[in-house]
């Protein structure tokens, strides 16, 4: 079965660090950008999904109907299995009580919440919209409201951030009725408001040290709490693992539509146009289709596997491609195991822990 994936691009105001696809603003064309997403969605009509997942951008700047309207064509256009995840972002800066609920109505189950940081000083300095207090109410209301699926975002080396301004807001974070964090380590991006502040020296950034620092705490911290890592970045709780993202990392299928979202269908990445005005013309995709070659599927699969923590299961490979992943990687896999950042067991080739540490090192070595 299939994932689907819906592009939301808009939002209130571009975080300092943000480079997505995103424009602040253009409150009167969502209703019209949305019946453009409702054409799209019909060339994919009748896929069967078991994951949907709502990004952007910001969905929770969609007014109730437009929330409603969204929900209710994806109910019409496709078959929604029984226990389908179906994930919509949220920043707590725009999610009012009556969004929550056109929410559920609508079928959304799982909400991913942009928090950052508990630490409002850290907060206005990466351009979020919300307080501490906003986001931590937030959570809580959609909890009373039937919410049994939420995740929230943290980030690592935001501006002013100190290893124990971190551990205050992971301990937040764990005290609240939540099953799944996403801890992401601030990348500085060039065109970025916070690169420009960085390089003029206004902002003060965590060195290196209080980034690793922060990084291998995490790790134990939210093990302690019940949160046990499944994938680089994310920490679930039992049966909370985002099933939409892990087809990402296990190179299944999903639909992407929207500006700037992507599909994987039948061994070909298609990519929609990044360009609002083309898209909301009618003109989706913004070229042809690339057809993955054999050796770039596997090495996608090598990739995409290694971040996750169970590793890649040598049976699936062989079942995918039709040959022993040691006939293709083995001296790879030996000079890795050999070096102590990966391990074989239980038919899996996974990274250890040191190997976590390093994994782009050891991921560029399958690509």
């Amino acid at each position: 079965m299939k994932g689907l994936y819906i592009h939301i691009p808009f939002c209130v105001k571009k975080c300092e660090y943000c480079d997505f696809i995103s424009f602040p603003g253009y409150s009167e064309r969502f209703e019209e950008y949305v019946d453009t997403l409702l054409n799209e969605m019909k060339e994919y009509r009748g896929a069967t999904l078991d994951t949907v997942f709502i990004g952007g951008g910001t969905p929770s700047v969609l007014p109730p109907f437009l929330i409603e309207k969204l929900c209710g064509a994806v109910k019409d256009n496709f078959n929604i299995t029984m226990d389908c995840e179906w994930t919509a972002e949220a920043n707590p800066g725009t999610l009012t009580g009556e969004k929550i609920q056109s929410m559920l109505d609508g079928g959304i189950n799982r909400i991913s919440l942009g928090v950052q940081s508990f630490n409002d000083r850290e907060l206005r300095a990466a351009g979020r919209i919300h307080s501490a207090e906003t986001a931590y109410n937030t959570v809580l209301k959609l909890s009373k409201a039937g919410f049994k699926n939420i995740s929230i975002d943290l980030m690592e080396s935001l501006p002013y951030q100190t290893p124990e301004s971190f551990k205050q807001s992971l301990e937040t974070a764990v005290s609240l009725p939540i099953n799944h964090v996403s801890v992401y380590s601030l990348i500085i991006e060039d065109g970025t408001p916070i690169k420009e502040k960085y390089d003029k020296g206004i902002y003060s950034m965590p060195d290196e040290d209080s980034d690793r620092a922060m990084y291998h705490y995490t790790k134990s911290f939210l093990a302690k709490h019940g949160f046990h890592r499944y994938e680089i970045s994310n920490y679930a709780m039992e049966g909370y693992k985002s099933r939409h993202n892990l087809k990402y990392w296990s190179c299944d299928e999903y639909i992407g539509i929207g500006t700037a979202a992507a599909s994987y269908l039948d061994g070909a990445r298609y990519v929609n146009t990044c360009d609002l005005e083309e898209y909301m013309s009618g003109i989706y995709r913004s070229g042809n289709k690339d057809v993955l070659a054999r050796e770039d599927m596997m090495g996608e699969f090598m990739m995409l596997g290694l971040r996750k923590t169970e590793g890649i299961s040598a049976a699936e490979f062989a079942g995918r491609f039709g040959c022993r992943i040691e006939s293709i990687y083995g001296s790879a896999l030996e000079k890795f195991i050999s070096l102590g950042v990966m391990e074989y067991g239980g038919d899996y080739y996974r990274l250890t822990d040191g190997g976590l540490d390093v994994a782009n090192t050891v991921m560029c070595e399958f690509v």
